[in-house]
């Protein structure tokens, strides 16, 4: 037992490991705190799984150190390890048909005498978690004969049967459906507020952002990033890891980080592109338009509409109105120049009024003009013809699509 680590749970110093001349792990150092919930993201290869085996001793690892609680996890009894952390496997798969209640129970191993079976506190222990994971029902029924996300819930219970202060758990979710996925991590905080600590391993950023207070970011075995969820999941790390180009931001319904990305298209020349919206009739194609690495505007727009609210997420200039006016001389010159600057503009299918009649206007001093027609435009005229005859004009000198056929005129 070393002294001075009583705050963490794990401590790794200059860790590597290898498998031949293939280094797998490089110079991993952290510090994880009793009571934390991390999470360990990372593109597939990245070393989040072999780091778990390394912390509960499965594999041997080349250079460093490795405590945990304290202990030496390099020179400390492979059972008494297993009293103070415990993993559940990526690999679910069981081809030998033991009931539920017998999976569960070699959770109590540690614990265990040579040739010493399982007590009737082993049993109580052993239902208590079944219990708590909804596998009680399962307790005779082979494991072979369950669903992937049954059998998991009851290796979840066996994780917990052993009682150790550290869980580590490697893709838990992997077979669970969309229910069973959010309890997997409700489990994990509750484990947390009971004073456990819980490293898990995990693919679905949504969920590890919703839940995880840290995440630790890997690529090629190293850690790239660390620390709470907003200093780790921005733009910059979503371009080194994954190689995509994301947009994270504030999400107005939940009030959670959210994120949307899509693949880096190298060597992408993209235009200038000022949209003409409104009523939500531009997000889809702001959007698109985003996807393909195009430089994009977007206006004249008003407060509470959401295509400013699609232009906010991401990132994209917009000439914003004032609320319950129509487009003053400002914003209509500002839209202008926009318009002027851009390689091209498109016109959506949005409907007409008095207040944005002038977004018309405005759309004729385009140099390449697309106007996109979902709807007959005199459906979504409300100017009592005034918004048509404009429109008709425009028109002549325009391309006429739809939204789902856009990406042909780009």
């Amino acid at each position: 037992m070393i002294t001075g680590h009583e705050g963490y749970s794990v401590i790794i110093k200059d860790l590597d490991y290898s498998i031949d001349d293939n280094k797998i792990l490089k110079e991993i150092n952290l510090c994880i705190g009793k009571g934390e919930l991390v999470g360990l993201i990372g593109p597939n290869g990245a070393g989040k799984t072999t780091l778990l085996k390394c912390i509960c001793g499965i594999y041997s690892y080349d250079n460093g150190e490795i405590y945990v609680n304290g202990l030496d996890v390099r020179r400390t009894d492979s059972k008494k390890i297993a009293r103070e952390v415990s993993l559940m496997h990526q690999n679910t798969n069981i081809t030998f048909p033991f009931p539920a209640i017998d999976v569960v129970l070699t959770g109590r191993y540690p614990y265990l005498k040579r040739f010493e079976t399982e007590s009737s506190e082993d049993y109580k222990i052993a239902r208590k978690h079944m219990s708590y994971t909804d596998t009680l029902k399962f307790e005779s029924k082979p494991v072979t004969n369950m669903s992937g996300g049954e059998r998991q819930r009851v290796l979840f219970a066996k994780v917990l049967a052993q009682e150790t202060d550290l869980i580590l758990l490697d893709e838990p979710t992997a077979s669970l459906d969309i229910s069973y996925e959010e309890q997997i991590f409700k489990y994990c905080h509750e484990l947390v507020a009971n004073g456990k600590t819980v490293i898990v391993a995990v693919h679905d950023l949504k969920l590890a952002s919703r839940y995880c207070s840290r995440l630790v970011l890997m690529k090629d075995g190293e850690i790239i990033s660390d620390g709470k969820v907003e200093e780790v999941l921005t733009p910059e790390n979503f371009s080194t890891a994954y190689g995509v180009r994301a947009v994270v931001y504030k999400n107005r319904i939940t009030g959670l980080l959210d994120f949307y990305t899509h693949k880096l298209e190298h060597g992408k020349s993209g235009k200038k592109i000022h949209v003409i919206g409104g009523g939500g009739s531009a997000s889809g194609i702001i959007r698109q338009l985003f996807e393909y690495g195009h430089e994009v505007s977007t206006g004249v727009l008003f407060p509470g509409d959401s295509d400013l609210q699609c232009a906010d997420v991401f990132g994209i200039k917009a000439v914003v109105s004032e609320p319950f006016n129509g487009i003053s001389e400002q914003y209509f010159n500002e839209n202008v120049e926009f318009i002027k600057n851009a390689d091209l503009t498109i016109l959506c299918n949005m409907p007409f009024g008095i207040q944005n009649i002038r977004n018309l206007e405005a759309a004729a001093f385009a140099q390449n003009l697309v106007i996109v027609e979902d709807e007959p435009p005199m459906s979504r005229d409300y100017t009592c013809g005034q918004a048509l005859e404009i429109y008709k004009r425009l028109a002549q000198k325009a391309i006429i699509t739809t939204s789902a056929k856009l990406h042909e005129v780009i």
